[in-house]
């Protein structure tokens, strides 16, 4: 009896993720995650840099439609922009909401959803668990003009 009850709770020890080595030890359970420095420029369709430009991180686990994050930051005077991904899927792609958020101050502009893939990027300093590292991304955008009405 004691030999099956040992057997069985070291089977269901093994599918519940624990090991036996000398006593029960439950093993860290998580999902692989990275972070990612993303930073570029914004231009318009002739390459000038545009200011004001809203770039937010869109959370795509909360809703298909644009639901963000709150992550984000406006183009500077040279169209320049950077976000910080933090708990992002390694390999997986990351969504940008770049939006027109100053008005008509330097143009009208569409807002758009961009998706950066994230596959050839190499990640270094993870931990050799779950965390896989940190990469930078260097992604420039180009928005297009509002047509005049």
């Amino acid at each position: 009896y004691l030999k099956l009850k040992s057997w069985l709770l070291t089977m269901m020890g093994g599918l519940l993720g624990m090991t036996v080595t000398g006593c029960i030890e439950a093993c860290e359970y998580g999902c692989p995650e990275a972070s990612y420095h993303l930073k570029g420029t914004v231009t318009n369709e002739q390459g000038q840099p545009i200011a004001g430009i809203g770039v937010l991180e869109k959370n795509e686990w909360i809703d298909d439609s644009l639901q963000l994050t709150g992550y984000g930051d406006t183009t500077d005077k040279d169209g320049r922009y950077s976000l910080d991904f933090q708990y992002a899927f390694p390999g997986e792609p990351l969504s940008v909401d770049v939006h027109d958020i100053d008005g008509a101050a330097n143009g009208s502009y569409n807002d758009t959803v961009v998706t950066i893939n994230t596959e050839s990027v190499e990640l270094t300093g993870g931990s050799g668990n779950w965390y896989e590292g940190e990469g930078d991304i260097t992604y420039n955008i180009t928005s297009t003009e509002k047509p005049n009405k």
